[in-house]
């Protein structure tokens, strides 16, 4: 992934924890098509994310360049932020939007 694209930065939706640099990204997600950088763990009930520029969280983890080329529909996860990273397809969604845990 550019993080410029057609000369405007790429554009992720980032968790509350990952924003205020609390917690590393472990959990890459474009699940919606979308950049998603997150923690991998819980967060409050209608809690909204944070849409940042990718070059802010490459410099803050080097290592999220290794997932700069993950597809749509697609996810990428690690154990810490010394992990190496397994790609998984994401969950399918249903027609109202819950997630299929079969």
């Amino acid at each position: 992934m550019a993080v410029v694209d057609n000369g405007r930065e790429v554009a992720a939706f980032i968790c509350s924890h990952v924003f205020r640099n609390e917690r590393p990204v472990l959990l890459v997600s474009r699940a919606t098509g979308d950049w998603m950088f997150l923690c991998g763990g819980s967060h409050p009930s209608g809690e909204l994310p944070h849409l940042v520029g990718c070059d802010h969280l490459f410099e803050r983890d080097q290592r999220l360049r290794e997932v700069a080329d993950l597809e749509p529909n697609w996810d990428a996860e690690r154990q810490s932020i010394e992990g190496s990273w397994v790609r998984t397809p994401s969950p399918a969604e249903d027609a109202e939007g819950t997630t299929d845990a079969s």
